[in-house]
């Protein structure tokens, strides 16, 4: 069975929550140290790059830090009830550079993933194909490696790159929650990136934001 047909990014049903055949405990498995090269033996034609961007060498470009930041508005405050939004939905950044992304949170909603879901778990740090480095995540200044299935609201997932920064709902009394992500990614090419956590709508919350680019999902433009 071609890869492809085994794992659903885009468009696919998201029925089954599964990484290239893995089941969900098998991948809850994956934020775990020494386990994403598991996955990432299976998604070697999952990396969104194309031959020629994925051979660029990083190894001569000097060294940069780059500030990102991303807001997670509320349906209401994007103007569309029940669909919340990712602002911006792109982001471009240079291969090699090290990505100090923030993410502030305005959603106090959440949108619980399952107990053996893999993506309550911070990722990011897989050495497996050389694709990302770092993959370190602070919650309003505190290092986490994960948050609490229960807790989460969102998360910003790159399957191509085996990348997680699963995302809280704002405490009570809290206007915000701010998310703080740093990494790297070696090889140029452009990546996909969706949220895994059902805030949308419809019966399994899967639908609308969640199936539509510039909304719960976009693009990193790695040049």
């Amino acid at each position: 069975m071609e890869l492809a047909q085994r794992y659903r990014t885009i468009k696919g049903g998201r029925g089954s929550k599964s990484i290239a055949g893995f089941s969900s405990l098998q991948m809850a498995k994956v934020g775990a140290a020494g386990t994403v090269a598991a996955a990432a033996l299976l998604l070697t034609g999952c990396t969104g790059t194309s031959s020629a961007t994925a051979a660029k060498d990083v190894s001569a470009v000097s060294p940069s830090v780059v500030h990102e930041q991303m807001v997670i508005q509320t349906g209401k405050m994007a103007g569309k009830p029940g669909w919340p939004k990712f602002v911006p939905s792109d982001l471009t950044f240079a291969a090699g550079s090290t990505v100090d992304l923030k993410i502030v949170n305005y959603d106090d909603g959440t949108a619980p993933v399952p107990p053996s879901s893999p993506y309550g778990h911070v990722w990011g740090s897989d050495p497996t194909f050389a694709l990302v480095n770092g993959g370190s995540e602070t919650v309003n200044g505190k290092a986490v490696t994960e948050v609490a299935n229960n807790l989460v609201s969102h998360t910003l997932t790159v399957p191509g790159l085996l990348l997680n920064i699963p995302i809280p709902a704002v405490p009570s009394g809290q206007k915000s929650v701010t998310v703080e992500f740093t990494f790297q990614v070696l090889k140029a090419g452009r990546y996909f990136w969706q949220c895994e956590a059902p805030c949308g709508t419809g019966t399994t919350g899967f639908g609308g934001a969640m199936n539509s680019v510039g909304w719960m999902q976009g693009y990193f433009n790695v040049t």
